[in-house]
């Protein structure tokens, strides 16, 4: 009589050895590799000087929603992981002679476990972050509009056999995009507005006025409307980059942080350095890599997409 195998139930290091294993891996890097290169090429033809990504720093992003804490002591301060890059593009942009810069910077979100099934947080990620001098909100678009186009007609020329694999299709090319603004999408389609209106559409959109973090600055001829802009996936893959024209006057910031309820004693330094009122006026933005990589290869969940597990919440073995 023969004997029924006994089915071994897959263990966590099985689970680690299929992920690593799945067929789609390669090509969803090359095309995250792609997207990286072409941003670079893209950058340097329109002048943008390269600066390299701080890891640690006693500032960082506060945001607008609730992470848990990663931070160290270190040279009798508090070091928080970076969470974006915001301060310090602002600062750089000190410099007389530098009008523009970008980074293609780590960030480290430890994200609350609420979020693993959103398809699109990770709890660390790359962001290419940009910013430029004397600037508004108008050139920013109208720049990452003409980026995503550039990036995406060079993936149709140079991976189009993974574009066709992974998405079934080569990339489009987008005319100008269509605008709207939170209030109005919010009254017309309730508080999931932005995903409701991401899986209407065909093509990407900007999403204006957001109350957000203290930098995002507020138009003071209209006051409560904010001078940002989110740029928004079609198809239901929502937000791909978020970006402002930024506070840099002294009592506005103040103004601003009392708002948002934002800690003074952590900027201090900060603050020191915009009562000097030398601060430049700025306006940039911020767009994940593999957020960007999720909705060309049209993965559902974005830890699709990364080699190593990063679901937020998640515990990871590697």
């Amino acid at each position: 009589m023969m004997e029924t195998p006994v089915l071994e139930t897959p263990t966590a290091i099985d689970q680690v050895l299929k992920r690593l294993s799945r067929p789609t891996l390669t090509g969803i890097l090359q095309v995250q590799q792609g997207i990286v290169r072409a941003t670079h090429e893209f950058m340097f033809k329109k002048g943008l000087t390269q600066v390299m990504p701080l890891m640690l720093s006693p500032i960082t992003d506060p945001l607008n929603h609730g992470v848990v804490d990663a931070s160290i002591p270190y040279a009798d301060k508090r070091w928080s992981l970076t969470k974006s890059m915001i301060f310090h593009k602002q600062l750089a942009l000190l410099n007389p002679a530098l009008e523009s810069l970008y980074i293609v910077s780590p960030n480290v979100r430890l994200e609350f476990a609420d979020r693993a099934e959103t398809g699109r947080h990770l709890f660390e990620f790359t962001q290419i972050d940009f910013e430029f001098k004397n600037k508004d909100r108008f050139y920013v678009m109208e720049f990452m509009e003409d980026l995503v186009n550039f990036v995406f007609a060079r993936l149709n020329v140079e991976l189009p056999e993974q574009l066709l694999q992974l998405r079934g299709e080569l990339l489009p090319q987008y005319e100008k995009w269509p605008v709207h603004r939170t209030e109005k999408l919010e009254a017309a389609l309730g508080p999931d507005y932005e995903m409701l209106q991401s899986k209407l559409s065909d093509s990407p959109f900007w999403l204006l006025n957001h109350k957000r973090e203290f930098y995002d600055k507020e138009d003071q001829m209209k006051p409560g409307t904010y001078l940002n802009y989110d740029l928004i996936w079609p198809e239901g893959f929502g937000e791909g980059l978020s970006g402002a024209e930024r506070e840099n006057e002294y009592k506005q910031i103040l103004k601003r942080m009392t708002e948002t309820g934002t800690n003074k004693e952590i900027f201090k330094d900060y603050l020191e350095v915009a009562k000097k009122g030398v601060l430049p006026r700025t306006a940039g933005a911020g767009f994940g890599v593999e957020r960007m990589t999720r909705f060309i290869c049209k993965v559902k969940d974005i830890d699709d997409v990364t080699v190593f597990q990063r679901k937020p919440g998640h515990a990871s073995m590697f």
